[in-house]
């Protein structure tokens, strides 16, 4: 069942390319759109060394994104570069030295219908 939701999850996410990114911490509660891609059922995100975001999250790791067609929450940790095993697409981003990757492990998919947001399919991974 778990293998089962796991791939409704993925293919749901599909590889956006921009997500909005919803934290809330000291620096309030802040949302801004930023470049992403997906690997694994975990969502990657560059965020400017500057942005408030990464001060909320150091305090509060629990998020939640939005993609066109995915409302997702997880645990965020931002990234060292150096210690990414595994390559990821935002590394060849023209800005990414200015910037950090955060991931975020899905542990909530809900997916847009047809007809919008008021009937969603949710999966809990």
């Amino acid at each position: 069942m778990l293998d089962y939701a796991r791939q409704r999850a993925s293919a749901a996410l599909g590889n956006p390319r921009t997500a909005v990114l919803i934290t809330s911490g000291p620096a309030g509660v802040l949302t801004g759109e930023f470049r992403c891609t997906v690997s694994d059922l975990r969502l990657y995100l560059l965020l400017p060394q500057t942005s408030d975001h990464l001060f909320n999250l150091e305090h509060e790791s629990t998020v939640t994104a939005l993609t066109a067609t995915c409302e997702l929450k997880g645990q965020a940790q931002i990234l060292s570069w150096a210690a990414l095993d595994l390559q990821v697409d935002l590394r060849h981003e023209p800005d990414a030295e200015w910037c950090s990757l955060v991931c975020i492990e899905i542990s909530r998919v809900q997916m847009r219908s047809e007809d919008g947001w008021r009937t969603r399919e949710t999966i809990d991974l």
